[in-house]
């Protein structure tokens, strides 16, 4: 008996403690929802068109199915010489080339405003064209893993040059393109995307020589098509272009769940999202 009054008095003990730690808060109003146009464009002068995705922000507490719209939206880009009137798409706003060039060193500046009174502008300046001098070495390792059939792996070293005596942000991808024709049958095309284990870095890794390299590796054997090559894109950016992916992989991947919540950037003035210019160099490779 005394160690089953010993029993629920301690089971009381807990739940007192417990309620003492409970905190009531009052209903409070949910904060007032401001509604922005955001934007997302980036611009190069590797591009014949330009779009410009234009939406809106979505109040955080609201129901469900409700959307917000940006109404009817239009805009003009400059490049300080030339004010050009957007064409309108169903995404929302774009511009050729051909009326509009992108030259490396010129700054624009894009404003949109829509039927509801939002405003949205913001400043790119287009990063100077560089030779990187792309060059590419490629190896062959046989992965044994306990347990598996050994496979075959092809590795791939990037190694390109950076141009001293300035600050420059880049972003790398490629791609991995096989044919393959079956008797009697058409042509098929394979197509698959190289990972990179930093895709969006500075040239504060350079070595002596003004170096910069990055490893990449597939497990798709090549040597099963009639011809296969390999695509290497290297874009010379703006700073707001990696500080924008590189504060959105922190958003959303951040290895710490008890970090704190990290805003993600933005150079829009009176919006949010991102307008930002790059520049382009690629290398372009047969395997077999």
């Amino acid at each position: 008996m005394k160690y089953r009054a010993y029993n629920y008095s301690l089971l009381l003990v807990i739940i007192f403690i417990g309620y003492g730690c409970e905190k009531y808060v009052n209903y409070v109003d949910a904060p007032v929802f401001k509604q922005k146009l955001v934007v997302t464009s980036y611009i190069s002068p590797s591009d014949t068109v330009s779009d410009i995705y234009v939406t809106s922000n979505q109040p955080l507490y609201f129901w469900v199915d409700h959307v917000e719209e940006t109404g009817d939206v239009t805009g003009t880009i400059s490049d300080g010489t030339t004010e050009l009137q957007l064409d309108t798409t169903s995404s929302g706003l774009s511009f050729r080339s051909e009326k509009m060039p992108i030259i490396p060193g010129n700054t624009y500046k894009l404003k949109i405003s829509s039927t509801k009174g939002l405003y949205a502008e913001a400043v790119a300046t287009v990063p100077q064209k560089r030779e990187m001098m792309i060059k590419v070495d490629t190896s062959t390792v046989i992965q044994e893993v306990p347990g598996y059939n050994p496979f075959i792996q092809f590795r791939m070293s990037i190694e390109f040059t950076d141009h001293p005596g300035e600050k420059n942000y880049y972003s790398i991808t490629g791609r991995f393109t096989g044919f393959k024709t079956l008797t009697g049958l058409e042509t098929k095309v394979y197509m698959d995307r190289l990972w990179f284990e930093n895709v969006f870095f500075t040239d504060q890794d350079a070595d002596f020589d003004n170096k910069l390299k990055q490893d990449t590796w597939m497990s798709r054997s090549f040597q099963n098509y009639d011809s296969a090559f390999i695509s290497v894109y290297l874009m010379n950016t703006e700073e707001s272009y990696y500080l924008f992916h590189t504060s959105l992989k922190e958003f959303d991947r951040s290895d710490n769940p008890f970090s704190e919540i990290k805003p993600v950037y933005t150079n829009i003035e009176g919006g949010l999202g991102i307008f930002t210019s790059y520049t382009l160099d690629s290398l372009r490779f047969r395997l077999k």
